[in-house]
């Protein structure tokens, strides 16, 4: 179980209540009784995965690449910092510096829904802002 990380952990959480949930709406009285003992044992496993990632902090991953460099760097903890809301989103940017900093994390490295993560954006969001980076810059090497 040390490989299932806390996220993986909710978001299973959150599939489930919805299966008990549509169920329910549903009229089938009987499944959404059933998913009942799984989604109580999945929340118990879930708050307990927090408190203890909480309780214990975890030694951070080495970066190696583009991620590791003292600018990426830089602009990950800008990014972090955010407005303190809980989504990283950079308070006060405008679209322009908010896309650059979407298309820098691509290229350091990190996924579209680490990088939704992080920005509080959509993956969806995330891929029309690279997809229209990466136009940009095919347009830029023809001409």
């Amino acid at each position: 179980m040390s490989q299932i990380t806390p996220v993986m952990l909710n978001d299973t959480l959150n599939l489930i209540q919805l299966a008990r949930e549509t169920a329910r709406v549903q009229g089938q009285k009987a499944q959404a009784e059933r998913l009942t003992p799984l989604v109580d044992g999945l929340r118990t496993i879930v708050n307990e995965s927090h408190e203890a990632q909480t309780a214990t902090a975890k030694a951070p991953l080495q970066a190696s690449g583009v991620m590791a460099q003292d600018d990426f760097r830089t602009l990950l903890s800008v990014v972090q910092r955010g407005n303190g809301s809980g989504a990283h989103s950079l308070p006060s940017s405008s679209p322009t510096e908010r896309n650059t900093v979407v298309t820098a994390m691509a290229a350091g490295g990190m996924t579209d829904i680490d990088i939704a993560r992080q920005m509080g954006m959509t993956r969806d969001e995330v891929r029309l802002i690279l997809s229209m980076s990466q136009r940009r810059t095919t347009t830029e090497i023809t001409e």
